[in-house]
């Protein structure tokens, strides 16, 4: 039986590494629409100027990629924002800071985003100081951009100890600060009991609303491949073990760095809210994949899961270069990059 469907269906880019080219991204609007998704969000991590660079102003090159973006995905029907890391404001959120961040925004204003994400994951230098300065920010984005739909990251989005190993022990009154200040209008993106979680339980999204209320955003961590050890693997089953029966305000899925492959485990989003027909999910993937490689990569999906590419003998993955090399399309270029080594990443990222 679907679930209720949640205000926001679809895809976060929001993964370390090789970026998706261009042109396909774009081109997957359709194809997301096709599987009933009404939200994309462009956040990869290497787009420096919506994190480490923030304070600059856009290149043009960079204006133009996002105002394509925005193009197809509007006409494809499906809503669009994009993810901004102010990163350094945990550090202390200055005059000069406000002044380069409205000026990011004017641009911003100029793409007229339907959603933004103000992204405060993976910063580090925490303390007392960090709500107050997170939300000091969120505010003067809001107040820039008071038409735009906006969700929010902490930078303790889940309560996977990994976060407190890394950043540093959660401040004292850091989501106490953020329950009694932050409007109810706005999401908060929270990934599940862990940063890449294996299942997510009505008892784990109970959890996190008594954290956050009402507004919980799932972000997803399936099928995404960025780090040391998950780039060692393709996830291409569908989404699954997710038993949230209603209370998420969005689902957006973080895909892996090859966008063709991951329209299988997508798919699985369709299915979990009875988006689209099980009919209609075979057409599309049809169309995105083609027969031969769809059955090929079903037919290895228990073994690229659960198989280090490291693992795999020399000849064994020549040979299987050589076989995909007879299919035509994206995916099976995908997969063979993955196979010679292509998307090895190593961001030393929480998926580790």
């Amino acid at each position: 039986m679907a679930l209720t469907k949640p205000d926001f269906v679809g895809v976060v880019e929001g993964f370390y590494g090789r970026p998706w080219d261009a042109t396909q991204r774009n081109l997957a609007a359709t194809w997301f629409a096709e599987l009933g998704f009404n939200t994309y969000l462009y956040a990869p991590k290497g787009q420096v100027y919506l994190r480490s660079r923030w304070r600059e102003p856009f290149p043009a090159a960079e204006l133009d990629l996002l105002s394509g973006i925005a193009r197809a995905y509007r006409r494809s029907g499906v809503r669009w924002g994009l993810g901004l890391s102010p990163v350094g404001v945990n550090q202390g959120f200055t005059v000069a800071d406000r002044q380069a961040l409205r000026e990011k925004l004017k641009a911003i204003a100029g793409l007229e985003p339907d959603l933004v994400a103000v992204l405060f994951d993976d910063m580090s230098h925490s303390n007392e100081q960090t709500a107050p300065r997170q939300l000091e920010c969120l505010d003067e984005i809001r107040s820039a951009l008071p038409a735009t739909q906006c969700l929010v990251c902490p930078t303790y989005y889940s309560p996977d100890p990994v976060l407190e190993e890394v950043f540093g022990p959660i401040p004292s009154g850091y989501i106490e600060h953020y329950q009694a200040n932050l409007s109810a209008d706005v999401g908060v993106f929270w990934t599940g009991p862990q940063v890449c979680s294996e299942a997510i339980t009505q008892v784990d999204l109970l959890s996190a609303q008594r954290a956050w209320g009402k507004r919980v955003v799932l972000w997803d961590n399936y099928p995404v491949n960025d780090g040391k050890l998950r780039s060692q693997h393709l996830y291409l089953k569908p989404l699954g073990n997710r038993a949230v029966h209603g209370g998420l305000r969005g689902h957006l899925c973080n895909p892996m760095n090859q966008l063709h492959l991951s329209a299988l485990a997508l798919a699985g989003l369709s299915r979990l809210y009875g988006l689209i027909s099980g009919q209609q999910i075979n057409d599309v993937l049809q169309r995105v994949l083609g027969a031969e490689l769809r059955s090929w990569l079903e037919s290895h999906a228990d073994r690229f899961s659960q198989t280090r590419l490291d693992d795999l003998s020399e000849e064994n993955r020549q040979n299987m270069i050589s076989v995909l090399a007879t299919m035509d399309g994206s995916g099976s270029i995908e997969c063979r990059d993955w196979l010679a080594g292509e998307y090895r990443f190593d961001p030393s990222c929480l998926t580790e």
